[in-house]
């Protein structure tokens, strides 16, 4: 009979961990953004009034904070964790990952994509608005690593 090895507790711990705050962070990820005054969820931005669209002269301001959708080291490492076993593929394209901060953060649900540079994305909404987002890989670089938005002009 052959003996199973076990993790070491220690491990089996920061492993059930990692995976509590993977499911908590996709979970806020892809929560809906919440209309003023109907009690947003901590840690989203919900503008008091709607946002100056296109021509207006002022700026599209996005509805959710940067950076997106990883706020912090402990977040990418949980989304890294979780696009690791499957889940969230989207975050590993910069270009998909820009159409989803555009729907979030503008409401922009058809939009277009272009890559400008390894780490920026133009994204085109409706009526031809225009925004260009700055990108990090804010876990791992190169193929397999997340994607995050760090800049929105």
């Amino acid at each position: 009979m052959r003996a199973t090895r076990l993790p070491p507790t220690g491990l089996l711990a920061g492993l059930l961990t990692a995976a509590v705050l993977a499911v908590a962070v996709l979970a806020a990820g892809c929560a809906t953004p919440v209309a003023p005054g109907a009690g947003a969820a901590p840690g989203t931005t919900v503008p008091s009034t709607p946002a100056p669209g296109p021509g207006t002269g002022a700026p599209d301001a996005p509805a959710v904070d940067l950076p997106w959708p990883a706020r912090s080291a402990a977040e990418a490492a949980g989304l890294q964790g979780a696009a690791d076993s499957g889940a969230q593929p989207w975050l590993l394209d910069p270009e998909e990952t820009a159409l989803a901060y555009a729907a979030a953060a503008h409401g922009w649900t058809a939009a277009g994509t272009e890559r400008t540079a390894p780490d920026a994305v133009l994204v085109t909404g409706p009526g031809g608005a225009r925004r260009t987002l700055t990108l990090v890989q804010p876990a791992r670089t190169g193929p397999g690593g997340i994607w995050s938005v760090t800049t929105d002009r």
